[in-house]
């Protein structure tokens, strides 16, 4: 994703969405995350590795400071742990001596192995009390990397934005993610899988996800995927001027826009119902009658599907190009729910008389819009 948001304002609002979901979905991995690192906290242990350590990761460290673990399983992507600082320290130690003592091992004429550089500054782990194997963030290029024990060095994201962007919108929309890794429950606590043991995969429980609900999750991502497109400068411009740290501003904040969006729906359903005859179909989530059903394009039966085959199924031009601005619009964290959105309004088309909604809710709106 190309943006021009600074990236420790993405980290913030990524890590945000995240944080708001486990407090929701999984309270013992939620009371796992450390309280965030003070700016004297970091600076100490960028003097005691001697580098700068990137306003990306300075930021989730400002948010949270590492966490303790649950059940030996932390609650990155990949299943990896957030390290807290002083295990930061000790791992970019070690490595630091490695690349001493077996960088310079190379013959003459070859070039010094690289097994690290002083930028690349770790901040996941395998297990809460390890330093390896894990995640470090590139200094240099910005990238998320893994290493091993083995000397792999490998690149596995484009930045750290990134990388917590795609956990959030996993999290958040587990069956329109894309990757291996899926979110799911041990005891109630996040656990990345499906898990490669036995034990533990008979434990495991998938988290699918639910339906889209009536009114938005109470998460800005989603409230902002809710409003009216003209509304969303609005919210932006004041959002920016919250600061994320200070939760009852946050949370004032959050609470007056999801009431708007509230708002913007009950108006969307009084349309739809009224174009129904009050025989309101418009809800996500709605079961057709089997005749309906059956005349639906197979990749719009059960699952949420692609984008070709959404726009392929809404048949009519104006209902079509309004779906074609809104994806125009969206941002790559607001995919899934709105692919969400348009199935569910794909499949409720099927119906004659929701065909007619739709058109003439759509129609309506197009001018206005």
């Amino acid at each position: 994703m190309t943006t021009d948001t600074p990236a420790d304002v993405r980290v913030t609002r990524a890590w945000s969405r995240i944080v708001e979901w486990l407090a929701e979905y999984a309270p013992p991995s939620y009371a796992a995350l450390r309280p965030g690192a003070r700016d004297d906290e970091i600076a100490a242990l960028e003097a005691t590795l001697g580098v700068s350590v990137p306003q990306e990761l300075k930021a989730l460290w400002r948010l949270t400071a590492g966490e303790d673990g649950v059940r030996g399983t932390g609650v990155m992507l990949g299943d990896w742990t957030l390290m807290p600082l002083d295990a930061v320290i000790e791992a970019h130690q070690i490595q630091t001596r490695s690349q001493e003592e077996y960088g310079e091992d190379a013959a003459e004429d070859e070039s010094p192995l690289v097994l690290w550089k002083p930028s690349w500054i770790p901040f996941c782990s395998s297990h809460f009390d390890e330093t390896g194997p894990g995640l470090y963030l590139d200094g240099g290029a910005g990238e998320v990397c893994r290493w091993s024990r083995y000397g792999e060095r490998e690149k596995e994201y484009a930045s750290l934005p990134a990388y917590l962007e795609l956990m959030a919108v996993s999290l958040e929309a587990p069956l329109a993610a894309a990757g291996p890794e899926k979110p799911g429950m041990r005891g109630g606590a996040l656990v990345w899988g499906p898990p490669s043991d036995d034990e533990g995969a008979d434990q495991w429980v998938s988290h699918l996800g639910e339906a889209p609900p009536r009114h938005p999750a109470k998460t800005l991502g989603a409230i902002r995927a809710a409003l009216p497109s003209d509304e969303r400068a609005e919210f932006d411009e004041q959002r920016d001027a919250v600061d994320l740290a200070d939760l009852e501003s946050l949370g004032a904040f959050r609470d007056r826009w999801w009431e708007r969006c509230v708002q913007v729906q009950n108006e969307l359903e009084d349309e739809v119902a009224a174009a129904l005859g009050g025989n309101i179909m418009a809800q996500p989530g709605h079961k057709l009658a089997p005749e309906y059903e059956a005349a639906l394009p197979p990749a719009i039966r059960h699952v949420p599907p692609s984008l070709d085959d959404i726009s392929a199924a809404l048949r009519h031009e104006s209902v079509r190009a309004r779906f074609n601005r809104d994806f125009m619009e969206a941002v790559l964290p607001h995919y899934p729910a709105l692919l969400l959105r348009w199935w569910d309004i794909a499949r409720l088309m099927a119906d004659p008389r929701g065909d007619r909604a739709v058109r003439a809710v759509i129609n309506g709106r197009r001018g206005s819009d």
